[in-house]
């Protein structure tokens, strides 16, 4: 008579083991993923409004000197603050130069600053 070959217990129960950590593993790593597309979601965003307040400050023409605060409070923008900073600069060899920096903060206290020098 012929014996079947079947797998034990143990073996199975090992192969679970090894399964269930190695699918462990596999979901850790899809959950460090999403977080890092969140992050630079967010900050491709925040460039994204950086820039479009230092081209609206450009597009004024040579700007005063002062601070800025505030918030967007639509569109894709939306919950982002910023702040607008025109500081004058002096250079020996340069006359009427302007330092205009664009600081855009959003949640967990992260923030991307863009600066350009405006002259006239």
């Amino acid at each position: 008579m012929r014996r079947m070959r079947s797998f034990t217990l143990v073996e199975v129960l090992i192969t679970l083991v090894i399964l269930s950590i190695a699918l462990l593993a596999i979901f850790r790593g899809n959950i460090f993923n999403l977080r890092s597309a969140k992050i630079s979601s967010d900050l491709t965003t925040a460039v994204i409004a950086a820039e479009s307040l230092l081209k609206e400050e450009i597009t004024k023409g040579f700007p005063e000197s002062g601070t800025v605060e505030g918030e967007f409070s639509d569109g894709l923008f939306e919950g982002l603050e910023y702040e607008k900073r025109v500081e004058a600069m002096e250079l020996p060899f340069a006359a009427d130069l302007k330092l205009v920096t664009v600081e855009v903060t959003w949640g967990g206290g992260r923030s991307y600053t863009l600066q350009t020098v405006l002259t006239r």
